[in-house]
């Protein structure tokens, strides 16, 4: 009897086991269509370099912050938007929020009269799957609409080939239908698993999510990423035709390509939301009036660098000012106006704002400055002054006086070639003073270095 009950139990189990194993090879339904196998990730998948394991984690700040906060950051003084050194922002018009399930019950209209301009809305993350779907999406978007609150969406993807991508869009598409969007849909590419791909495979990815949107009518499609990614990932000419949503946690968006939003940092606080909220700003262009700069000419040695500094009316016009040489093999100039002094002659370094107005220095990059080495005497009446070699110059110029910081005059100039110089006839128990300088000839134009510091000796 047991015999018999044990070889019925097991094929009853068998039977279970291989409904169970074809199940699980069975494909999804989503909404009545046939999918690829569910995805594995789902709440808590998220790893990035702001995600761990599904919850936010708070990257250190890009810079060095004041000890103590400005009490008005992110927010508008005196009509511009600041950031939380209290310098206006290039570009900001208005600011907005970017929120999902990880903000939990949202008081929206607490959100609203606290200074909100609009938000970006996350629907889901992944491919076309319910359970899938962002927890809070449907409340979120349904509070946006009834108190008129403009808004955007965002999918946070993990797609990593083009049949994903496309399940990625019409996982969008089903959730927006209908939906009143002002803002675009923004394809968040930040996962840790896209690090594998390619630039171009990215590009075939974000096609494929783009293409399927728009044809479903949903032509506005941004995408979201960190300055890093968009400056070393997304390379692809594909990115450039879609608006950047960037983020830089820091006190400026030093990204130089053009973009549309920047994400500034997921610290921020706004009445309404329990806990931190990322807070963005969207950018346009604002004209400047004029534009300054805090030199109108410079020396500098060969090798060393100087920054320059513009000054903009109005303070948060953008674009922001993009620097030119005239000359970089002699003076080049980086994009936050950082002049390299890189051999002797001259250039002019011009700033110039989105609408053309522009300011300039001329700069004059000089030979290094001499040293002198020695002084000794020399015969019964002479001294003997050596002093360091300047590599590329002309020629030096000796100079002598009875005063340590006046009266000098030149006593002899030199070939490149020779390091010392003898000067006689001096007068004993008197005490001479020297400098030395060097030239190099640019153009039929004598550019000089500085003097060497004075040195003396009693003859």
């Amino acid at each position: 009897m047991k015999k018999s009950f044990l070889r019925a139990a097991k094929k009853v189990f068998a039977v279970l086991l291989t409904v169970s194993l074809m199940s699980a090879a069975l494909p999804v339904l989503v909404n009545g269509n046939q999918s690829e196998p569910k995805q594995k990730e789902g709440q808590g998948a998220e790893n990035s370099w702001r995600y761990k394991n599904g919850t936010p984690i708070y990257p250190g700040q890009s810079f060095s912050r004041a000890s103590k906060p400005y009490s008005n950051a992110w927010n508008k003084v005196n009509g511009m938007f600041v950031n939380d050194l209290g310098n206006p922002i290039p570009g900001a018009v208005k600011k907005g929020i970017d929120v999902s399930q990880h903000q939990g019950k949202i008081d929206w209209e607490m959100v609203k009269i606290s200074g909100i301009d609009f938000a970006v809305i996350r629907c889901g993350y992944g491919m076309d799957q319910t359970d899938q779907d962002d927890d809070q999406w449907l409340r979120n978007v349904s509070e946006c609409e009834r108190l008129g609150i403009p808004y955007g969406v965002y999918l946070y993807s993990y797609a990593d080939t083009v049949e994903k991508a496309k399940s990625e869009a019409d996982h969008v598409i089903r959730l927006i239908k209908d939906k009143k969007l002002s803002y675009p849909v923004y394809y968040d590419l930040e996962d840790d698993s896209l690090l594998k791909l390619s630039n171009s495979k990215l590009a075939q990815i974000t096609e494929a999510f783009a293409g399927r949107l728009k044809a479903n009518g949903y032509s506005k499609v941004g995408i979201y990423a960190n300055k890093n990614w968009f400056e070393k990932k997304l390379t692809n000419k594909t990115f450039q035709k879609y608006p950047k949503w960037v983020a830089q946690y820091s006190n400026l968006c030093t990204y130089s390509g053009n973009y549309v939003m920047w994400q500034c940092t997921n610290k921020g606080t706004v009445n309404g939301i329990r806990g931190n909220v990322d807070i963005n700003f969207l950018i346009s262009s604002i004209p400047a009036k004029n534009i300054k700069l805090n030199k109108k000419s410079l020396s500098l040695k060969k090798g060393s660098y100087y920054t320059l500094k513009s000054y903009i009316e109005p303070k948060n016009s953008y674009p922001s000012v993009k620097w030119s040489s005239s000359s970089s093999s002699v003076a080049s100039v980086s994009s936050s106006g950082k002049v390299t002094a890189k051999k002797v002659g001259t250039a002019v370094i011009t700033g110039r704002t989105g609408n053309g107005k522009k300011a300039s220095c001329k700069i004059t990059v000089i030979p290094k400055t001499n040293k002198i080495k020695k002084l000794k005497k020399s015969g019964s009446k002479g001294i003997k002054i050596s002093w360091s070699k300047i590599s590329g110059v002309s020629k030096y110029q000796i100079y002598m006086s009875r005063k340590k910081s006046s009266g000098f005059k030149r006593i002899a100039t030199v070939s490149a070639k020779k390091a010392s110089y003898t000067k006689g006839k001096l007068k004993k128990k008197k005490r001479y003073y020297f400098k030395v300088r060097s030239y190099q000839t640019v153009k039929k134009k004598k550019i000089y270095s500085k003097f060497s510091k004075v040195k003396s000796l009693k003859r």
